[in-house]
């Protein structure tokens, strides 16, 4: 049986990113001529096809990866050495990407439909623009500027986006500051309550989506929140509609409810909504015993949503790992 894998996602992706099986994704080389630090590539994809272009760099230089296509919907992601967890998801950030890399080894730049061109089995004519350059080749950079302070990172922007199914409608909102952030959600369409649901989060919101994973006639609406720290751990907000009535809280039951589930877990989760199902998947760490260490592999937790005594219950239905 082929295995799922879903693309990283920090964010929006989620909602509309092709869940590919491996055969799917047709993996090549990219290869600088000699003395170069830059290459294009132009190509082409269709439907549920992703193309990894795999690029071999050093830690410390900088990569700049750009991406011009024929398709609103097609989008690249940036994935690091020995992992599936994108440092890049084009889907939230735009077609143009640039960092300072951490690790030496082979990147991956993967090109990708979303989920509506994809299921329609559109196509999209592209150019990929590549270039890994030394630190060093920005010695000719004035000299006053080779001690200046490094920038203060930009803060988060305000989160706002307003989903809608089966004539249900969710305005989610967050300021998204550092510290004391808020969510809001505002639903519209429901006969009963429309009223709104404000709540202190720990982290930023990263990511909405609407879904009937439970195929009752009534959406959940899905609120992806990234806490801050180094292992950028995620967590759930969600709301069900009943009945189109009013809104009854989702419940994600702890990592730690399950015997294993947990094991070898340092935070970097995605969560998402994936054909029928809720999805959370995560980095597993701890080779050689060293818990800080990353195995190279992925769990992948699969729940359906269930009636709770209070509420709803994401229940866990299957976990696999690759």
């Amino acid at each position: 049986m082929k295995k799922a894998v879903l693309l990283a996602l920090t964010g929006l992706g989620f909602l509309t990113a092709p869940v590919w099986a491996e055969d799917d994704i047709r993996k090549e080389p990219i290869q600088f001529a000699k003395g170069a630090t830059q290459a294009t590539i132009k190509g082409r994809i269709e439907g549920r096809e992703g193309i990894d272009y795999i690029v071999r760099a050093r830690a410390g230089q900088t990569m700049t990866v750009t991406l011009k296509a024929n398709h609103s919907m097609a989008y690249f992601n940036v994935l690091p050495p020995g992992t599936e967890v994108a440092i890049f998801v084009g889907a939230d950030s735009g077609a143009r990407f640039q960092s300072e890399l951490a690790a030496d080894g082979d990147y991956t730049i993967r090109v990708y439909l979303m989920r509506p061109a994809a299921r329609r089995n559109e196509a999209a004519q592209y150019t990929l623009d590549v270039s890994v350059k030394d630190a060093a080749s920005s010695a000719a950079a004035p000299k006053a500027t080779a001690t200046a302070a490094k920038a203060t990172p930009a803060p988060p922007a305000p989160f706002e986006k307003t989903l809608e199914l089966l004539g249900i409608s969710f305005r989610v909102v967050s300021p998204n500051v550092g510290a004391g952030n808020t969510l809001q959600i505002v639903p519209a369409g429901l006969k009963i309550d429309n009223s709104p649901i404000n709540r202190s989060i720990d982290g930023v919101v990263t990511g909405a989506e609407v879904a009937d994973i439970n195929a009752d006639g009534s959406p959940e609406v899905y609120v992806y929140i990234t806490a801050p720290g180094p292992e950028s751990r995620a967590s759930l907000v969600a709301y069900s509609a009943n009945r189109k009535k009013s809104l009854s809280e989702m419940y994600l039951p702890k990592l730690t409810d399950h015997p294993n589930a947990s094991k070898g877990y340092r935070g970097h989760d995605e969560l998402a909504v994936v054909e029928g199902v809720f999805v959370r998947r995560f980095p597993i760490f701890g080779k050689g015993g060293d818990p800080a260490a990353p195995t190279g592999r992925t769990r992948q937790l699969q729940y359906k949503l269930k009636p709770g005594e209070a509420g709803w219950v994401l229940k866990l239905d299957r976990m696999i790992e690759y």
